[in-house]
């Protein structure tokens, strides 16, 4: 193919030189066959006017504002240049001439060959040029005019894969996948029950969690090529373009049947047609149209199988997501702890990893941290050990790093003895709260360091996930969160901006008991509901189902559950003032706590 497009090149750069030193010399050369076997003498313009007072010249050829020529009565030709004040004198001079003087004045005309040669070299520029990109386009796939086709990258099953193996944290997930993965494989297995496999998988799941390397998995285990495209290089700003690249791309998936498809973030072309205000995006809904046509229409295909992923799966056209197309739907959601511990195991091979490191531990510690999060956890413990010159990567570096994944990097601000002292208070009063009325394994560490936007934080987790609460459940974490004001009330006598997030997080749960969990006097009733609107990129909005006056009895409600919950908090920190004291004065002192001694100090006191 190469070797074919260069003569093609070659050809071109030769007819274009050639025309533009035609259009360059030729010309001199017309120009020079025109030249007079009698060659003019060139003169001033002064002894032109001169030889016509003196009745020398017979006529006179004057090309306006350029030159003149002038032949005498012996047939001598003689020119001048000439400008417009000359050509003027030259016209006095012949009125005032004792013999008649023929003289024409004309415009300075140019040569009929560099005028044809000057319109047209544009013209046949323009169509060699269009020509040879054309033949260019249909040589290869990366020139200029090959737009229409597919951008999708192809993997094939001799390179190095990802495997099941290499992903953790979502067995569910796996399962689903396997039977895929031995269709691929053994695909006369089904086809002799007659057992159809389906023809679209869609993942789902939050963003970090895997999606994109679990379908990566699915095309290692079955072997067989892999294709990977986003969905935004479908559209582009020409209409048709988008559908265009999905043919192109189904043409070469059958060239490598069978295989896999992977769309990753489809909801970039496959958001619901006709939403928007005023319409839909005319190329985008063309090119979901033929992604639909392509997935299950009249020509059907064998041994494709198309895996998308999306985190809004909300936003998606219900004709993408009926049977037939995405026939089946995988969700992956955030690990839990044992499902962290194995993704660190997994991101921890080959990395120098001390015998102290507790991977259990540091699974409770970040609850809601998704594969995308722990893989950069270890990666930041890793840089930490490196920057203090370590062999290996020990403990301490694996909880400073989830700190700094969490709240931040630390902060060199220095506090000030009374900042210290209202911290610390602070900081005593969320932690006692959260020994006594929620759970002592979700401490951790204590710190008066600033760290990110905290000036200081009780850190930790006990590795348990809980997905329904009592309300009395509620209460006692809303008393935590409520613990660091209730703390500064009861020892310093003041109230600091320090609550600012306590009260925002302790405001929302009492709302959402009210509004929306039926956890009032009000009744078991829903009076929010979240609502999604189509015409607004289905963003998720309130709609209050009820009157003024019950606005105000929801307003009481959440008032009368925070404080329930505040008088819960000082009193359980009233029970405790010297404990409370001592730990106050203590964190004062080492800045940060660590939970061993913190449950110490609590209970000896």
């Amino acid at each position: 193919m190469k070797n074919n497009k260069r003569p093609d090149l070659g050809l071109l750069v030769f007819i274009m030189v050639a025309l533009i030193i035609v259009t360059m010399i030729g010309p001199l050369f017309l120009g020079s066959s025109l030249i007079p076997s009698t060659a003019p003498t060139t003169v001033t313009t002064s002894e032109i006017v001169d030889m016509i007072e003196n009745g020398e010249i017979e006529s006179m050829i004057i090309v306006s504002n350029s030159n003149v020529k002038a032949t005498t009565k012996d047939g001598k030709v003689y020119t001048a240049d000439i400008d417009l004040i000359a050509e003027g004198l030259l016209l006095d001079a012949t009125k005032n001439s004792p013999t008649p003087v023929r003289f024409s004045v004309q415009q300075e005309k140019t040569s009929i060959w560099i005028t044809i040669l000057g319109n047209w070299i544009p013209i046949l520029a323009m169509i060699f040029f269009l020509m040879f990109m054309f033949r260019q386009s249909s040589a290869g796939s990366n020139q200029v005019f090959s737009f229409t086709r597919s951008k999708a990258r192809l993997y094939m099953e001799d390179k190095p894969t990802v495997t099941f193996k290499d992903v953790a944290g979502s067995e569910e997930a796996k399962k689903d996948l396997l039977e895929i993965v031995d269709f691929l494989k053994n695909p006369k297995k089904y086809q002799l029950i007659g057992a159809k496999i389906p023809k679209g998988v869609l993942l789902v799941g939050p963003p970090g969690v895997g999606k994109t390397l679990m379908a990566k998995a699915v095309a290692g285990e079955a072997g067989v090529p892999f294709f990977s495209v986003s969905g935004s290089e479908f559209v582009e700003m020409f209409v048709g373009v988008g559908a265009a690249r999905v043919r192109d791309l189904f043409e070469q998936a059958r060239k490598f049947a069978p295989c896999i498809v992977f769309i990753d973030e489809i909801d970039a072309v496959g958001r619901e047609r006709g939403a928007g205000i005023g319409g839909g995006h005319d190329e985008r809904e063309q090119t979901l149209n033929q992604l639909l046509v392509e997935m299950d229409g009249f020509d059907p295909y064998a041994g494709i199988i198309v895996l998308a992923a999306t985190n809004r799966p909300d936003i998606l056209d219900p004709a993408l997501l009926r049977p037939g197309r995405f026939d089946r739907k995988v969700i992956l959601d955030m690990p839990d702890v044992n499902g962290r511990k194995q993704i660190l195991l997994i991101h921890m091979r080959g990395k120098p990893i001390s015998q102290d490191v507790d991977v259990d531990r540091l699974a409770q510690l970040t609850p809601g941290f998704s594969g995308a999060d722990l893989a950069n956890l270890v990666n930041e413990a890793a840089l930490l050990a490196a920057r203090k010159n370590r062999n290996l990567v020990t403990m301490e570096e694996f909880e400073e790093a989830v700190e700094k994944v969490m709240l931040g990097p630390q902060r060199g601000r220095v506090l000030s003895a009374e900042e210290k002292k209202i911290t610390a208070y602070h900081e005593i009063g969320h932690a006692v709260c959260t020994a006594v009325l929620d759970d002592p394994k979700e401490i951790h560490k204590i710190s008066i360091v600033p760290r990110g936007m905290a000036v200081g934080y009780v850190f930790g987790g006990s590795g348990e996930e809980k997905v329904m609460y009592t309300r009395e459940e509620l209460i006692r974490k809303i008393a935590v969160l409520l613990g660091g004001r209730a703390s500064e009330e009861e020892f310093l006598k003041t109230q600091t901006t320090g609550a600012q997030n306590d009260l925002q997080r302790a405001t929302d749960i009492a709302r959402r008991m009210v509004v929306e969990w039926g956890m009032s006097e009000l009744g078991p009733v829903t009076l929010e509901e979240r609502q999604d609107l189509v015409f607004l990129g289905r963003e998720i909005t309130r709609n209050k189902n009820y009157s003024e006056a019950t606005a105000q009895l929801i307003d009481q409600k959440i008032k009368e559950i925070l404080e329930e919950a505040y008088q819960m908090a000082k009193k359980t920190l009233a029970e405790r003032i010297d404990r409370i004291h001592k730990l106050a004065e203590r964190l004062m002192e080492v800045e940060t706590m660590s939970s061993d001694e913190f449950l110490t100090l609590l209970a000896e006191g």
